[in-house]
């Protein structure tokens, strides 16, 4: 522990009272010593600062943090904004007062986040990006997928299907964007267009706010296929959204399984248990896959790295890898991990 992170602790002790009534924290690693700020003084005090537990890649996450924190016998503390900006800023202050050493954001907006986390490192804080980008020298590391490949390889797979559908890259495509606001999702989109617009035979017809959410990418592309019943492919931000354009494309009586004429072509990415099942069941076409559990627990890795007086700054790419039909069953896919099976394991 550094000289710093006491005379953090030691100066924010008295705010923590009154942090604890405005604000419910969990931790685990400290049960026993009757909660995070008891145990405070006993070792390293590590805040999540999260803003979704209704996508089940952030449950990943969590457990991953959680694994690493009891590996490394670090006190966790977790908050949760329900995607508020506000209240992440909030929640991060809050984590600050309770005495964390650490600081570890899945920002809700990349851009919005900055004044609090520069705030936290200004008290003494070290402020870690999980799984997205926070552009800001307050950030000491990163880890997290590398959002434009994500983009590109998604896009590469829609190419490659219209490719063989009609003997060259053109056809219909509809992109469903991330949350707006979100790093990932203006990354995804952004290589989305940097294969798709070497493509002068490919169409993007319609392009909306999926918001990594399945109802709401539902209830757009419901509408899209209306005006476009002929599209070729669905682009999504990411799983949830997968999820959504599968439902869409059925209730508009245009599901057919994969590799059958008339297909239509869906992407997604993080490969939650529902992607993967549909992945099994020739329902949807392609993941661009995470591991949130390891990637988690290697962003805990990270910190007590630095606890150990190594050098550990900047961005740290996780690996991704392209799940499908063809390969899901396969020695490769076993070997980087399904996560979602660790997660009901």
């Amino acid at each position: 522990m550094t000289p710093r992170h006491r005379i953090h602790r030691g100066l924010l002790t008295g705010l923590a009272v009154l942090a604890v009534s405005a604000f419910a924290l969990t931790s685990c690693a400290s049960a026993e010593q009757g909660g995070a700020a008891d145990g405070a003084d006993d070792g390293v005090v590590v805040g999540f600062s999260g803003y979704t537990l209704t996508n089940p890649y952030f449950a990943g996450l969590i457990t991953g943090l959680e694994n690493g924190a009891e590996a490394h016998g670090f006190t966790l503390l977790q908050t949760n904004s329900n995607g508020d900006n506000n209240t992440q800023a909030s929640d991060i202050q809050n984590l600050v007062s309770q005495g964390a050493d650490y600081i570890v954001v899945s920002p809700a907006d990349a851009s919005a986040i900055v004044p609090a986390v520069e705030q936290a490192a200004e008290s003494g804080a070290t402020v870690v990006a999980i799984s997205d980008t926070i552009e800001s020298d307050a950030v000491t590391f990163t880890v997290a997928m590398d959002h434009v490949r994500i983009g590109e390889q998604s896009a590469q797979g829609i190419v490659d299907f219209l490719t063989e559908k009609y003997g060259e890259p053109k056809g219909k495509v509809v992109e469903m964007q991330g949350i707006a606001g979100s790093a990932a999702g203006a990354d995804r989109t952004r290589g989305f267009e940097n294969v798709i617009g070497e493509y002068p035979g490919i169409e993007v017809v319609a392009t909306a706010d999926g918001g990594f959410d399945t109802d709401k990418t539902f209830q757009a592309l419901s509408t899209i296929l209306q005006a476009h019943p002929d599209v070729d492919a669905v682009m999504n931000a990411n799983d949830s959204e997968a999820q959504g354009a599968t439902k869409a494309i059925e209730a508009a009586g245009l599901f057919v399984p994969v590799g059958e004429d008339g297909h239509i072509f869906v992407t997604g990415n993080d490969a939650p248990a529902p992607a993967v099942a549909d992945i099994r069941a020739n329902r949807q076409d392609m993941i661009v896959a995470s591991h949130p559990i390891r990637l988690a627990e290697r962003v805990m890795d990270g910190i007590a790295d630095l606890e150990s007086g190594e050098d550990v700054s900047g961005f740290i790419e996780w690996p991704g890898m392209v799940f499908t039909p063809a390969n899901i069953d396969s020695d490769d896919v076993a070997e980087y991990g399904i996560w979602a099976d660790d997660l009901d394991s």
